[in-house]
Formats: C-alpha cells, sequence, structure tokens
C-alpha cells in the first residue's frame, strides 16, 4: 500500500471514529482497540479535537485547519474551512483540509489551478467532469490532491497534502 494511500485510509479512519465518538455522544472520552489483525488503534476526544493513534501513525481531526499545515506552502482558497486532520503515516506528516463554498466548481478549479502554478507547483493527473473535479499538484516539498463536488446547494473541497522526502 502506497504511503498516500495510508494517509488516506487513516483519515477516513479519523472521520469514521470522530462521526461514531458524536453519535454515541463519547464526549471526553477515550478508548482503545486492537484489530483483528492485532493492530492497536487509540482513540482520544478531548472535547475540540479527536485524536487516533495507530501502529502506522497518528492523526487528529478537528474544526479549522489542522496543527502544523503548511499554510505558506500550500495555497488554499480563501473559503470555509470546515475540519482539518493532520498527522504521520510511516514518519511522514500529511493533512486534510475541507471547505465547503456556494461557488462554482469551475471557477474553484480554475483559481487553485492557477494558485498553484504561481506557487511553483508542477500539475499532474486532472479529471473535470461536470460539477466534480479531481486534480493533483507536487512541488519539491509536498504532493496535494484538490478535489471539488456539488453536493444540493454547496461545493465541498477537499485537500489531501502529504510531505514528500
Amino acid at each position: 500500500m502506497s504511503r498516500l494511500t495510508r494517509v488516506r485510509a487513516v483519515a477516513c479512519a479519523v472521520v469514521l471514529f470522530a462521526a461514531l465518538g458524536a453519535a454515541a455522544g463519547c464526549g471526553d472520552d477515550g478508548a482503545s482497540v486492537t484489530t483483528k489483525d492485532g493492530d492497536k488503534v487509540s482513540v482520544d476526544n478531548d472535547g475540540d479535537k479527536v485524536t487516533i493513534d495507530t501502529d502506522d501513525g497518528s492523526v487528529t481531526v478537528g474544526q479549522g485547519l489542522p496543527d502544523g499545515f503548511p499554510a505558506d506552502d500550500v495555497p488554499l482558497l480563501d473559503e470555509k474551512v470546515v475540519s482539518g486532520a493532520g498527522g504521520d503515516t510511516d514518519g511522514l506528516p500529511g493533512w486534510t483540509v475541507i471547505m465547503q463554498t456556494s461557488r462554482a466548481v469551475d471557477d474553484l478549479t480554475t483559481e487553485v489551478k492557477r494558485d498553484f502554478a504561481d506557487a511553483g507547483y508542477t500539475t499532474g493527473e486532472a479529471m473535470e467532469a461536470g460539477d466534480v473535479t479531481a486534480l493533483q499538484f507536487e512541488s519539491d516539498l509536498y504532493e496535494v490532491s484538490v478535489t471539488a463536488a456539488r453536493t444540493g446547494g454547496n461545493v465541498t473541497v477537499t485537500y489531501l497534502v502529504r510531505k514528500v522526502g
């Protein structure tokens, strides 16, 4: 499994644990479990952020930009940040930022492409289909994936950022 795939898997686990914790009313409680594969997973909810520690790394999720997010190096749209997650897998840090906006996907896509080009990133693969866009960018320091998708009246924009080497 690639490092980016592991980062995405851990980020998905964070969202799942956070949602389950909120639904169960866990409040400030924490929990530890051992998976059927023998991996240890612990969850700590301090009321503002949820931290998940695994054998492969850790992730913290909360509102706003995640701690340590490289805002000076990774251009972000000027939109409402719904949540953020940050952590590490195999010693390499990674972050997820989720935003919402009512702007058109095409306008967002144009702005994101321009911002990353201005920041010196190389454009990688891209997929644009109606109200869904997926873009990839790379610099000497970071790999970034940006998706924008309209769901109902809003567009959700997700940044997946991973520090390289």
